[in-house]
């Protein structure tokens, strides 16, 4: 791996969670990343349109949606112009899965079968295929009590199977305040999972030890947000949330955000070499292991 050279501009650009969709512009937005001065991706594996009703019961089903998935990330490197290793995967069954699932199978079957989910999402962690278990969490909206009680028991089951497959873990809650940080550090804690690889998705500037609790703010990258990141100091990283669906055109921000971002903090100077290299290089390798040559 590259070391930081803080006398020098970071030559690299990492968005931390960009989802791809055959139904999407797929490589295209790869490239208008790449073009953009981007050079690492994590790829996060999100419901696609074939499983919107949850159609699967079992983890080797599942697994055909995780192919969707790594085929899409395999093409942002043969095809969308980025290195080798330069993009990881997150795997695993969206949240709103399990709210799926347990409508239309019942709670119990419901919640197992969305185990089964998280259990073959490790096992391709364990095979090198998936960087992290991601999104996991709770579903970001009201749901009925034994959706929430079976969305906590399935996160610490997922940060069970990530500790033990050694790799990260990309949440997706409800929207970060220093309560909700506080709850899912502890909830990590009981099961020995590292904080320091526990992403927090979509997160607002919580920078600071007395907010995010130890764990990694994915700060939206947002003028506001990243301005707000520098100011606080401590370590994060950048993202976009992409979704690549034809039908909410650059939703949630477009593929050149991050890269664009980075490139005017730099020139305002409220971003230096040093926390370029942490934001772009560092965190991202201690998180997921990715390669930086």
């Amino acid at each position: 791996m590259t070391q930081a050279r803080t006398d020098k501009p970071c030559p690299y650009v990492t968005d931390d969670h960009v989802h791809l969709d055959p139904r999407g512009r797929g490589v295209d937005a790869v490239r208008e990343f790449q073009r953009a001065g981007g050079t690492h991706l994590i790829v996060v594996h999100k419901p696609y349109h074939s499983s919107r009703g949850a159609d699967w019961k079992t983890g080797r089903e599942w697994r055909a949606q995780a192919d969707i998935t790594l085929e899409l990330a395999r093409k942002a490197v043969s095809e969308g112009g980025l290195a080798e290793g330069a993009v990881g995967v997150a795997l695993a069954p969206h949240p709103v899965e399990l709210f799926r699932l347990m409508e239309r199978l019942g709670p119990e079957a419901g919640e197992t079968a969305y185990r089964q989910g998280l259990k073959a999402a490790a096992e391709l962690a364990q095979e090198g295929r998936a960087y992290a278990l991601g999104e996991v969490g709770r579903p970001h909206f009201p749901v009925p009590d034994e959706v929430s009680r079976a969305a906590n028991a399935t996160l610490s089951y997922a940060l069970e199977l990530a500790r033990d497959a050694d790799v990260a873990v990309v949440l997706h809650t409800e929207s970060a305040t220093p309560q909700v940080m506080t709850e899912l550090a502890e909830m990590a804690r009981k099961v020995n999972f590292p904080l320091d690889r526990l992403v927090k998705h979509y997160s607002g500037p919580l920078t600071t030890p007395e907010t995010n609790m130890g764990l990694v703010p994915s700060i939206i990258a947002s003028r506001t947000n990243l301005e707000g990141a520098l100011a606080g100091g401590g370590e994060f990283m950048l993202e976009t949330d992409y979704l690549d669906d034809p039908k909410r055109p650059g939703a949630v921000m477009g593929p050149k955000t991050v890269p664009r971002r980075t490139r005017e903090a730099m020139e305002k100077g409220l971003m230096d070499h040093e926390k370029a290299w942490q934001v772009h290089v560092e965190v991202p390798v201690r998180v997921y292991g990715l390669v930086y040559d």
